[in-house]
């Protein structure tokens, strides 16, 4: 089969379609390997009462960004994991719109800093300025995003 206006044609056969879908499941695999333990774990934290410890902790501070508490467990595991398990504890907690886009953009900025930071080492650069620049970033974004919407 092809697909095109006359210009630009693309061939599509089986090999490219079991190669799409073979991708497709792979990668689907992997972000299901972080995605979903870590949506177990929310829940756990939920179920055990420690995410209320966690959001009443961390509620004052969150206020500064217009976040609630438990938002907290969502910047924790997108700085020191990654953003895919950012991603499924903002599953697991129930937070509005507003504050999806404010975390996302404030882990856009500042992420996966036990991997990133000692690659920014190797690289030459200062570890401590990195550091604060990236989460300066975060937190100011946060504040500014907090303020505004």
């Amino acid at each position: 089969m092809e697909i095109g206006d006359g210009y630009c044609m693309i061939k599509i056969n089986r090999e490219i379609l079991y190669k799409g879908f073979r991708s497709g499941c792979e990668t689907t695999w992997e972000l299901a390997k972080v995605i979903i333990p870590t949506a177990v774990l929310v829940a756990l934290f939920k179920a055990s009462g420690l995410l209320n410890w966690l959001a009443h902790a961390f509620g004052p501070y969150m206020r500064f960004l217009g976040l609630p508490g438990d938002a907290a467990l969502v910047l924790f595991s997108g700085y020191f994991v990654n953003l895919y398990a950012a991603a499924g504890t903002i599953i697991a907690l129930d937070l509005s719109l507003r504050e999806i886009t404010i975390l996302s953009v404030m882990l856009g900025f500042c992420h996966s800093l036990l991997v990133e930071l000692p690659i920014s080492k190797k690289a030459g650069s200062s570890i401590t300025y990195i550091l604060l620049l990236r989460l300066g970033c975060s937190l100011l974004a946060g504040v500014i995003l907090g303020g505004i919407l």
